[in-house]
């Protein structure tokens, strides 16, 4: 019996928890105050910007490169260069 009050006294106070900490939330944005996407002619989630691995110098086998001494990287290539 007294296991079950105190189960009840727990749940109780948990919902009167609950909602004095609903009532004292922000509401949701309206509609109007929704942030907006970009006006673009592109969907969602597609680039227009392209990069082009840099050349890799030649050398002989004697002295050849070791990885960390090549600099990797990219360019960007223009849009109208594809």
């Amino acid at each position: 019996m007294l296991i079950g009050l105190i189960v009840v006294t727990v749940l109780i106070a948990g919902f009167v928890l609950g909602s004095r900490l609903y009532a004292t939330a922000t509401a949701p944005p309206l509609p109007g105050e929704q942030p907006r996407r970009p006006h673009t002619d592109r969907p969602p989630g597609v680039t227009s910007e392209f990069r082009r691995a840099l050349a890799v110098p030649r050398s002989d086998q004697k002295h050849r490169l070791r990885p960390y001494q090549l600099r990797g990287g990219t360019e960007q290539v223009p849009p109208g260069q594809l």
